[in-house]
């Protein structure tokens, strides 16, 4: 048995902590091994012909759960929705338990807990492979999950992929063609019509949304200011028409909450208020409210 485990553990360290029963055997590991383990709880089945190795002492990844429900459903499963936007690395996709995978027939197979599967004709040219996983093209998968999401959600992923290169303008029109039909695809078009690859944050997409919402749409975005002292600063939003500049910017807890990021961003605020700037700051919370960060803008106009 100890042989065997090895030799999973060999396997599995390729493939995200998970083995097929086809690859195991192909390995020299045998049916009757392979049931010890699992018996033993060395091997955790996790979808049917799909095992978790060192299950005792290993937590399931997401990746391992996805290469799983790809495993189970065969050599024509492919990672969409959630799963493929994630694997692309777009940024600001809704947690998920759950995996997604498509295929043309879901009728004769089983997954597993966590794994969702659907069923999908997809064309060749709609499939790409990223990091060894089959998964659905940048364009395909927006135009399958922006519909899917809350306008904050589906914003923050366009502008992500965008800003990573996934997709360009040109693209656009493909996403709102592919997703034309589907259930919420009528909130796609106005996401796509201020889509802007210059956000750096999923935060910066939700403060930019709900300015667009008040009326109240920045002028740029990752504006650069000559500073007083010398050398030159980048905001995330700017205002730049009224009686004085109005910058914002987003604050995001990882970045912006170390000692040296607050002590960093408080010299900069002091050198752009002696520009004859009003900077504004924009946590997550302030966003949850719709009209709240449009209200401080519309405010800073008039103060």
């Amino acid at each position: 048995m100890e042989e065997a485990l090895r030799v999973l553990r060999e396997l599995a360290w390729q493939y995200d902590g998970v083995v097929t029963r086809e690859r195991a055997t192909s390995a020299g590991v045998s049916g009757r091994a392979w049931r010890r383990l699992v018996n033993a709880g060395k091997v955790r089945e996790i979808a049917r012909g799909v095992g978790l190795v060192d299950a005792d002492r290993c937590a399931l990844s997401s990746r391992g759960l996805l290469r799983a429900g790809l495993a189970a459903y065969g050599e024509r499963a492919v990672a969409v929705l959630h799963s493929a936007a994630r694997t692309h690395g777009m940024r600001g996709v809704p947690h998920e338990e759950c995996v997604h995978v498509a295929t043309p027939d879901t009728a004769s197979r089983r997954g597993g807990p966590g794994i969702v599967a659907h069923r999908r004709q997809l064309r060749a040219d709609e499939i790409v492979t990223v990091d060894g996983l089959p998964v659905t093209t940048p364009v395909r998968t927006l135009a399958d999950l922006v519909p899917r999401l809350s306008p904050e959600e589906g914003l923050a992923v366009l502008d992500s992929a965008l800003h990573l290169g996934l997709v360009k303008e040109a693209d656009l029109v493909g996403i709102e063609r592919a997703s034309a039909g589907r259930p919420g695809a009528g909130r796609v078009r106005p996401l796509l019509a201020i889509a802007d690859g210059r956000a750096e944050s999923p935060l910066e997409s939700r403060v930019r949304l709900d300015c667009v919402r008040g009326g109240v749409a920045p002028d740029e975005l990752q504006h650069e200011v000559a500073l007083p002292g010398g050398g030159r600063a980048r905001v995330d939003l700017a205002w730049l028409t009224g009686l004085r500049p109005v910058f914002a910017e987003a604050d995001g807890v990882d970045v912006h909450s170390r000692p040296d990021a607050l002590f960093r961003d408080r010299a900069r605020a002091n050198e752009l208020a002696l520009v004859g700037a009003l900077v504004l700051r924009f946590t997550w919370h302030d966003t949850l409210r719709r009209g709240r960060v449009a209200g401080l803008v519309r405010r800073a106009f008039q103060s």
